[in-house]
């Protein structure tokens, strides 16, 4: 059988004379990927340099003329374009053509080179790029151009048409048969085109999983040979892969850990990506530590890693790892991954960052209150170069800061600072061990006995003087996953504090008050059973019998004997306060309240409305409520007026007739105060008579007469209205 070649006339060609295929042959193959990694890099390089494909790029730059001897030669046909569906070819001299390969590439890049376009540089550059493409597949160019064409005709607006193929410089012998293909066949714009595209920079690579994941969204019965290879290679690649993992786990069944790790090692090193390999390696890893770190091992480990709880953060530190020879064929130095997981949980393994070249790390973001483990990978070139190093269980459970330990009366208080995940707090008192010559007072605790606390601290009292041991510890939730944890709290190591408990001085229990007729209050009290007791004037707050006030100037105060009187101004109000102090401590007692409103000053009362009458007057401060009592045909009532209603208000309203009546106003003492009584003050407002008859209903003055019942009518102070009434003066036709 006769081979057909491109530029060969074939028997049954058309009947114009122009080349092209026989009529009845199949459509052509087309590419269903590139094929090349870093494919979509070079593709948007070609468009910025304004080429249509890379075709324009292999064609070389254009000849110019009179550069060349042949440049007025006849060209191979009328028609310019290149030849695909066999291999990539340009029209040579005559009727010659030329097939893109290695020389041809390198001459092309060549041209570029010495060419004076503007874009031939970067021509240049990636005509390098061409040329490691033609190396590793011959027939590589060819595909690259024939994807971008095919792309190219699929997009258009009006679908892949021949005319379309030779705008793109396709040969018009071939326009039409590669047309027909496109619509046929080729792939439109989606995840599958993406897919074509991309997955030459997944895969060959440690990628294995996400490789597979872009592959289901190719044809899984490839007409394409390139595709089918690369496919064949790759599902080769993870039934290897699943073949490790499959025997790791059976070398683990059989308590192989070494050999289950080296195979679990091998399946990570081919599918980096592959979680569940990543999580077996790291189980196995654990239970190869645990067995390394056991007192019945045979030899201890000669590389380990040592994690430290601080507060708030856990370090880790490792020494430089030795590794098999048969990692030094990667080459380069040596780095590391750190990974936290929680313990029997590899699977939810987490990079724990740190800066390259370094042997430690402070993992800032480890849990609370969860058990967890640290692993560290040695890495050559990015790919794992042997078997992690596992850490024992860290649980990390901060133990409260800031500690400060304060005598009170009768007790000591803590004070700290907490965790925020902190949910129980729990200390214990005990006594020191007593001094025994030549024998450490090292704190054992004795009597251990539990103290109520929370997250700010606690009070311990009554105690004796004496130093007191506490140990106090935060507990924290446990995660429910955890096994053996059922819900309950995780605890702190603890931390112990000591704290001395001082005498203190017992506060005055009580205190005496007699008031006399000229303002002056006598105020005494029972002295302490322990202290020297003194009444002083307390400026702030009342505190309550028992509190320390050493800080405060009372207890600097000179001591006072005997009754102390007292006598407040007006408008005032004194709180006397017995302190007890011993030494440099003092603690308050009783306390009695003394206050002397000021009299009731500016009082009037003015009628409003029938039956209504308004009272103003100054508010007599201190006091917090007035009475006012008002009495009217021996009737007496009274209503209690708070201070801030009043003075948002501004007045008190009280029902009235219009008979006479008398006001007493004055203010109310304190039931918790001892108060000297201002003298009230009193107003009256007079008899208001009643308003004179209407005229008879038939009467035309009935129209006219407008004089309404109001406060300023002549007689509201009560005098009687002088003279005949307006009304008594008019007479109709009177004119008046």
């Amino acid at each position: 059988m006769e081979r057909w070649r491109p530029g060969k006339r074939v028997e049954g060609a058309s009947e114009d004379g122009t080349d092209g295929p026989p009529s009845g042959l199949p459509l052509p193959v087309l590419p269903q990927f590139p094929g090349m990694r870093g494919f979509a890099e070079l593709d948007a390089v070609i468009a910025r340099l304004g080429f249509r494909h890379a075709a324009d790029l292999l064609r070389g730059p254009a000849v110019e003329a009179g550069t060349s001897v042949f440049a007025t030669l006849p060209k191979a046909a009328t028609d310019d374009g290149f030849r695909i569906l066999d291999g990539l070819w340009f029209p040579a001299r005559g009727r010659a053509w030329t097939r893109v390969d290695l020389s041809h590439i390198r001459e092309t890049a060549e041209r570029w080179r010495t060419s004076s376009d503007p874009r031939a540089g970067t021509a240049a550059a990636l005509m390098d790029t061409m040329e490691t493409v033609v190396r590793d597949d011959p027939m590589g160019p060819r595909r690259i151009v024939l994807w971008q064409v095919c792309r190219a005709l699929k997009d258009r607006a009006g679908g892949p048409t021949a005319g379309a193929a030779e705008a793109l410089g396709v040969h018009s012998a071939e326009a039409g048969p590669l047309a027909s293909a496109v619509a046929a066949g080729f792939p439109g714009r989606g995840p599958a085109r993406d897919a074509a595209e991309s997955v030459n920079d997944v895969w060959p690579g440690e990628r294995l999983r996400e490789a597979l994941r872009t592959a289901d969204l190719l044809p899984s019965h490839p007409t394409d040979h390139g595709l089918a290879n690369f496919l064949a290679r790759l599902n080769e690649r993870a039934v290897a892969v699943d073949r490790l993992m499959a025997e790791a786990r059976r070398l683990g069944t059989l308590g192989e850990l070494r050999a289950a790790t080296v195979s679990w090692l091998a399946a990570v090193r081919r599918a980096a990506d592959d979680d569940e390999a990543m999580a077996g390696l790291l189980g196995a890893a654990t239970l190869l530590a645990d067995a390394s770190h056991s007192p019945d091992a045979a030899s201890p480990t000669d590389a380990t890693v040592r994690a430290s709880v601080a507060q708030r953060a856990v370090t880790l530190a490792w020494s430089a790892a030795r590794l098999p020879r048969d990692t030094a064929r990667l080459g380069g130095p040596v780095s590391y991954r750190v990974l936290r997981f929680v313990d029997g949980a590899p699977e939810q393994a987490v990079e724990v960052p740190f800066p390259d070249g370094s042997l430690s790390v402070l993992d800032v973001g480890a849990p609370i209150g969860r058990r967890v483990r640290y692993a560290v990978l040695p890495l050559r070139r990015g790919q794992l170069a042997g078997v992690p190093r596992v850490t024992g269980v860290v649980l990390l459970v901060p133990d409260v800061e800031d500690v400060r330990a304060v005598a009170v009366p009768d007790g000591v208080r803590l004070e700290w600072r907490a965790h925020p995940a902190a949910t129980g707090f729990r200390a214990v008192r005990s006594t020191a061990r007593r001094v025994v010559p030549e024998q450490p007072t090292d704190g054992v605790p004795v009597d251990g006995l539990p103290v109520p606390a929370g997250p700010r601290g606690f009070v311990d009292r009554p105690l004796g003087p004496g130093t007191y041991l506490y140990e106090v510890s935060c507990g924290y939730p446990a995660v429910p996953d955890l096994p053996g944890d059922g819900g309950e709290l995780v605890w702190s190591p603890g931390l112990r504090v000591a704290a001395t408990s001082v005498e203190w001085p017992s506060p005055v229990e009580d205190v005496s008050v007699r008031r006399l007729d000229d303002g002056t209050v006598t105020v005494d009290w029972r002295p302490p059973a322990r202290g020297n007791g003194r009444l002083v004037e307390w400026p702030g707050l009342p505190m309550s019998p028992g509190d320390d006030v050493s800080d405060t100037p009372a207890a600097r105060s000179a001591a006072g004997d005997g009754p102390v009187s007292v006598v407040p101004e007006v408008r005032s109000r004194v709180r006397m306060t017995a302190v007890s102090v011993l030494g440099d401590r003092a603690v308050a007692g009783a306390s009695v309240l003394v206050e002397r409103p000021g009299p009731v000053e500016d009082l009037t009362a003015l009628r409003t409305a029938p039956g209504t009458a308004e009272v103003r007057f100054r508010w007599p401060e201190p006091a917090v409520l007035v009475l006012v009592v008002w009495e009217q045909e021996g009737r007496r009532r009274e209503r209690r007026v708070a201070r801030s209603r009043y003075l948002a208000e501004g007045r008190v309203e009280i029902p009235l007739t219009g008979r006479p009546c008398r006001i007493e106003v004055s203010a109310v003492p304190r039931p918790d105060a001892v108060s000297v009584p201002a003298v009230p003050s009193t107003t009256s407002l007079p008899h208001v008579p009643e308003p004179p008859p209407r005229p008879a209903r038939n009467s035309r003055a009935l129209a006219l007469l407008s004089f309404p019942w109001t406060p300023w009518t002549p007689w509201s102070s009560g005098g009687a209205p002088r003279g005949r009434p307006w009304w008594a003066r008019w007479r109709p036709g009177s004119g008046g």
